[in-house]
């Protein structure tokens, strides 16, 4: 793992960390298509401007793994007495989008609310002239595995509660949002989508069994270049069963204060429930014995456990031996915060 440390008082002036080898070339022909890039970024959203928190460093690093850069911001006040929530903020299109951008509208909340901020280079987050359907889920998947093995190293480095981790992103970083959170629901609570970009080729999961406990919120322009897509994914993800919310805000292609994202993501964690199960054979049982376990936040206090063959348990996790081999539909009842929840 490496590292570097920029002082927040010079990351204005710093080159960017991960769009250098972009740069154009200094030509007539380059300005012209710099001039063009202007224009369109009075359409596409103008770029973060906001200056940094003085009281902790942004950190750059590369994964280990993968060697993957990221940007990571940790309150000066961390400690690893308590569990902290963890916020991945994916960019969009470079260059009307980037990590260090990302950083920028990031910081100075997670300072004031305790949050940590990982911002990751993407590379499937190109909303103009994306390639085809299979380079684009090959970059997806490059993505997947960075932010993944991003996650479990920050997990391994810092002190995260497990059912606040959250993905967001603005525009194109729908498309790595999209396609690593709904496939890890396990590891991502909710999800908040700016602006975004959508193509349902992008997205081999129709039918697929998608989480119904994971939220997902999608906020989108009355005059956003992209809302026609904001809207068709809306629709796909309704189709497939997820839970999804979305809102039409006033204006264009812009982006969106973070207050309104961590202000959902709070809701969150406040009023609906994370649940997590898992099943595996029990060590040293008989062949057909499984294991179940339930991570739930809140917490339930009272469970009861649904098997699929008319068998049924109060245990927290229980060990059960069935007869024989076959597809069963195994259900918990749970209830802890004034009300009982059914989990599949």
């Amino acid at each position: 793992m490496v590292h570097k440390t920029w002082k927040s008082s010079h990351f204005g002036q710093a080159r960017s960390l991960f769009g250098n080898y972009l740069r154009p070339k200094r030509s007539s022909r380059w300005a012209e298509r710099g001039l063009l890039l202007a224009v369109v970024s009075l359409v596409a959203g103008c770029p973060a401007t906001q200056t940094l928190p003085e009281q902790a460093a942004v950190q750059e690093f590369s994964e280990a793994s993968t060697e993957r850069k990221y940007l990571l911001y940790v309150p000066s006040i961390y400690t690893k007495e308590r569990k902290w929530p963890l916020v991945v903020a994916c960019h969009g299109t470079w260059p009307y989008d980037s990590a260090d951008q990302q950083m920028r509208e990031w910081a100075k909340l997670a300072e004031y609310e305790g949050i940590i901020v990982a911002a990751p280079q993407l590379v499937s987050s190109k909303g103009d002239f994306p390639p085809g359907p299979t380079k684009q889920i090959e970059l997806q998947e490059e993505d997947e595995r960075a932010i993944m093995a991003t996650v479990a190293e920050i997990k391994r480095r810092f002190s995260i509660e497990e059912s606040q981790v959250f993905m967001t992103g603005w525009s194109a970083a729908a498309f790595p949002i999209l396609y690593a959170g709904i496939r890890h629901p396990d590891v991502f609570r909710a999800l908040f989508i700016r602006q975004g970009s959508f193509d349902e080729r992008f997205l081999p999961l129709a039918g697929a069994k998608i989480s119904r406990w994971q939220q997902i919120r999608i906020v989108y322009g009355k005059s956003d270049i992209l809302r026609d897509q904001s809207v068709a994914c809306i629709k796909w993800l309704q189709d497939n069963k997820a839970w999804v919310e979305g809102e039409e805000v006033a204006g264009v292609h812009r982006r969106i204060d973070t207050k309104f994202t961590w202000d959902f993501f709070e809701k969150v964690i406040r009023e609906r429930p994370w649940i997590r199960l898992s099943v595996e054979r029990a060590q040293g049982g008989a062949p057909l014995a499984m294991q179940f376990h339930v991570e739930t936040s809140p917490r339930w206090t009272k469970l009861k456990w649904f098997f699929g063959d008319g068998s049924e348990s109060y245990d927290a996790s229980p060990v059960h031996v069935y007869e024989k081999p076959g597809p069963y539909t195994v259900r918990e009842r749970g209830a802890g915060w004034g009300k009982g929840v059914y989990a599949n």
